[in-house]
């Protein structure tokens, strides 16, 4: 029977310690704000660096189950991809040892000093004040331990309390219950500092510490598989890919858990330093023998979570190492981005309409990157032209600037289009009521004849054939048509039922006609960039009916307005706002 004493002395303890690790996770990221992410999205390639970032950040953040579960969730957002996560995830494994090496080399008597430290600190330390609480934290999980330390010191030597642990530290015992203690506290950190300060009250040897261990390695992937559940296929991979490392890793020391022991034995220390030193070590031979095979364990985990779901990345395709000082090449580089974007915007409205049919949260979530990426090439290609338009160009060239700035701004209102139709279908889902099966079947006609404009609109976009501008106007006035035919069906049918009739059917109606209105735009534009591509090079003129600014909602007009121009044509003064001097400063707002 466990003594009360021991209860109420450990208890707390463990209570402040899992309080103080979570805690200084916690503010470390708030400090770093969104640079953890940017230091993740930019990590590179090699697997070995992207692990040894991997290990780095785990051991700031003391909490490789917040490394894993922010990497789980940029693989979410596109900024990283499921290949690139795989050597993070790795290398968090390594960087979560370091606790326990602070614990066995007794640095727990920092934590009196570090606590009133980090106080002080967040009370005077001015502008250090946001390093106050991540010190007291920090301070908090070694004074945390050092307390339960302190409290099993008078029974090191208690019989029954050495009968208790030796009895619960068989193998499959001990890995089940190191497993269940993290599972619960979402924390390796904590059960494994509790080990090493087991250990060094003599209350645990070496070869009862070792499958405790082990079983947190399997407890701490808990939190990650938990908040991958309603991600996406890739990152759900990624969950499980933290998942098949740290069980991989226990499969891999188990047949050899007396030669490892011995191992550790040989490299010394006091009985807490070789707990510490065995956590590391098997972390060390799992991650190494994990990167040797990185290209097997990915294709292992595709086998483990199959779907053939696209991998969206936030990445341009042409335009990722900049726009280059040939600006000639430049804008062939933005003009194949434009095309770039152009099909993602039609995967979008695509993935809407998979999305009506199905009724899937995966199918919405598509939609939902879709539109994220289609809003970061939108930015993407903004940037590059500012910093074409920086340059000293002719009045060709500055002319090219305008149509594709507007061509940029017209493919990212469309992509909101897009995402506003999923959004509408999603909240007629959420009604039920046969609701979404009803807008499909209404949808799909009038659908197919948007798609097709889409498609025939992206060709050889941003530049346009006579020939598909015949085709292009033949099916916009069909789709007029039927969109007026709709109407009339729908007008009649609410006017019979009353206020028991279903409106919204009118409002995809808007939409898609809305959408129409914007690929016309599309059209009249590559027309004119056509024209302008094939004529003579001609200075930028009052009648050029080339508009820099088409104010719309949202903050397309400061986006735009936000291009400086003052030096693509000399003799140009657009600070002086004067209509008619530059295109768009004025009251030439109509597309022809």
């Amino acid at each position: 029977m466990v003594p009360w004493e021991i209860v109420f002395a450990v208890v707390p303890g463990l209570i402040l310690f899992f309080y103080g690790i979570e805690n200084f996770s916690r503010e470390i990221l708030a400090v770093a704000k969104g640079s953890f992410a940017r230091i993740l999205g930019r990590v590179t390639e090699r697997p070995i660096l992207a692990a040894l970032l991997g290990a780095v950040v785990t051991a700031l953040v003391q909490s490789s189950a917040a490394t894993t579960i922010i990497t789980v969730s940029l693989v979410n957002a596109g900024t990283l991809s499921f290949t690139q996560s795989l050597g993070i995830i790795i290398g968090a494994s390594v960087g979560t040892t370091i606790t326990a090496q602070l614990v066995a080399f007794k640095m727990t008597a920092f934590g009196q000093v570090l606590i009133p430290v980090g106080f002080l600190v967040g009370i005077f330390g001015r502008r250090y004040r946001f390093l106050g609480k991540p010190l007291f934290y920090f301070g908090l999980v070694f004074f945390s331990l050092n307390l339960i330390s302190t409290a099993l010191v008078p029974f090191q030597n208690n019989p029954e309390i050495i009968g208790l642990v030796a009895q619960f530290s068989a193998l499959p015992l001990a890995i089940l219950i190191g497993f269940l203690v993290t599972t619960m506290v979402q924390s390796s950190a904590v059960t494994t500092g509790l080990a090493v300060v087991l250990a060094q009250q003599g209350l645990l040897t070496l070869p009862q510490a070792i499958p405790l261990i082990l079983g947190a390695h399997i407890g701490s992937t808990t939190p990650t598989l938990i908040a991958s559940s309603r991600m996406s296929l890739h990152s759900r991979r990624a969950a499980v890919a933290h998942f098949t490392l740290n069980l991989g890793g226990v499969f891999l020391i188990l047949p050899f858990i007396v030669p490892f022991t011995e191992l550790v034995m040989t490299i010394g220390g006091t009985e807490a330093q070789m707990v510490a030193n065995a956590h590391l070590l098997s972390n060390l031979i799992t991650a190494t023998v994990f990167l040797l095979f990185i290209g097997r364990f990915g294709q292992l985990v595709t086998w483990l979570v199959p779907g053939s779901e696209p991998e969206i990345l936030m990445r341009t395709r042409h335009l990722e190492d900049g726009v280059p000082d040939d600006t000639h090449l430049g804008f062939e580089l933005i003009q194949k981005e434009l095309k770039h974007a152009h099909e993602v915007t039609l995967d979008l409205f695509r993935a809407a309409m998979t999305y009506v049919a199905t009724s899937r949260e995966a199918d919405y979530q598509m939609v939902e990157r879709l539109k994220e990426l289609n809003s970061h090439l939108d930015r993407r290609i903004g940037q590059a032209l500012r910093e074409i338009s920086r340059r000293q160009l002719t009045d060709r060239e500055a002319t090219e600037v305008v149509f594709l700035v507007r061509m940029s701004n017209d493919i990212g209102r469309l992509g909101y289009l897009g995402a506003d139709l999923g959004k509408f279908f999603r909240r007629a889902s959420r009604n039920g009521n046969g609701a979404l099966t009803v807008l499909a079947q209404k949808t799909e006609s009038v659908y197919r004849i948007l798609d097709e404009n889409i498609v025939g609109l992206g060709h050889l976009f941003p530049v346009i054939e006579d020939d598909t501008v015949v085709e292009l106007r033949a099916r916009d006035a069909e789709l007029q048509r039927a969109i007026n035919g709709h109407y009339r069906e729908q007008l009649i049918s609410l006017r019979g039922e009353g206020n028991a009739a279903d409106s919204r059917y009118l409002e995809v109606l808007s939409i898609i006609e809305a959408a129409n209105a914007k690929v016309r735009d599309l059209r009249k534009l590559a027309e004119q960039y056509s024209l302008e591509k094939k004529s003579e090079p001609t200075s930028l003129r009052v009648e050029d009916p080339l508009p820099l600014r088409h104010p719309v909602a949202g903050d397309d007009e400061k986006r735009v307005a936000d291009l400086p121009v003052e030096r693509r044509v000399p003799g140009i003064d657009v600070q002086k706002g004067c209509p008619g001097e530059f295109p768009g400063r004025g009251d030439h707002d109509q597309v022809p």
